[in-house]
């Protein structure tokens, strides 16, 4: 509890901030704190949703929340404050009108803990949307997103292999972290451990076997040519048993058999 004190006093005084705020209708929270594994490190996050035509000034709402050192819209269309105690946070402004989309993420995301999500609800529509949705995860394993992932994998395998034979080394490593993000959700698949499938690599350490890291440490290329030509090797050896484990359909297994060959016939 201690180390996480500052960031719950800001969640409340969110809160209290927005209940305040005549213009406010209810403000939902996401992410760390709603599933009780927010520690100092974490962000704060929420959907700020406002009654129809009277949008709050969105310095000034979050200005009370705390000192703000820096507050910008980032790549995602997210407004990002930077408070000056270093804690990040993200906020998402949009009319009430908008509360309904919240029932197209339970495709998405996982609703287990959506009683810690409703942090505001002065006009019952954020409450009415969440007692609308399953306090389940969504089902991941479906041969359908099984055969979605590999088939993504197979693509950036072959996609990034080209530019390690063009010799286009940074190009190649920056593409690495999509080989390596489907095989974590592979991994994931394969040992049942779908927790945490918004973001793969969250907690990883904790949720998979050392095993199962250590198969996964040698996908982690540097930038020389020499270490992306060997975890290129090892990321499509380890597809290739995932896939197997994982009943992968044989048309696809025949191509990544197929270019693992040609990563033989290069060295």
């Amino acid at each position: 509890m201690i180390d996480t004190m500052l960031q719950l006093q800001m969640i409340e005084k969110v809160r209290q901030v927005a209940l305040r705020d005549e213009v406010i209708s209810a403000v939902l929270m996401y992410g760390s704190f709603t599933k009780g594994e927010g520690d100092r490190y974490s962000d704060i996050e929420f959907y700020v949703y406002h009654r129809a035509g009277e949008c709050p000034d969105k310095l000034a709402f979050v200005s009370q929340v705390s000192p703000v050192a820096l507050f910008f819209t980032n790549e995602f269309g997210t407004e990002v404050a930077i408070f000056e105690n270093m804690i990040r946070g993200e906020f998402h402004f949009h009319p009430i009108s908008d509360v309904e989309d919240v029932k197209s993420w339970a495709a998405v995301i996982s609703f287990e803990h959506k009683d810690k999500m409703n942090l505001v609800d002065k006009d019952g529509a954020l409450t009415e949307v969440l007692a609308a949705i399953p306090p389940v995860r969504p089902q991941r394993d479906t041969p359908e997103n099984r055969e979605y992932l590999a088939l993504n994998l197979l693509n950036n395998l072959l996609f990034v292999n080209n530019l390690i034979l063009r010799g286009e080394y940074v190009h190649a490593h920056q593409l690495f972290g999509f080989i390596q993000r489907y095989v974590m959700w592979l991994i994931r698949l394969h040992l049942g451990k779908d927790n945490h499938w918004e973001a793969p690599s969250k907690k990883l350490e904790e949720d998979i076997p050392r095993e199962w890291m250590l198969k996964y440490a040698q996908c982690v290329p540097t930038s020389d040519g020499e270490s992306l030509r060997g975890s290129i090797r090892s990321a499509a050896a380890l597809s290739e048993r995932l896939f197997e484990e994982l009943n992968i359909p044989e048309n696809i297994r025949s191509v990544l058999r197929k270019f693992n060959a040609s990563l033989e016939n290069e060295r």
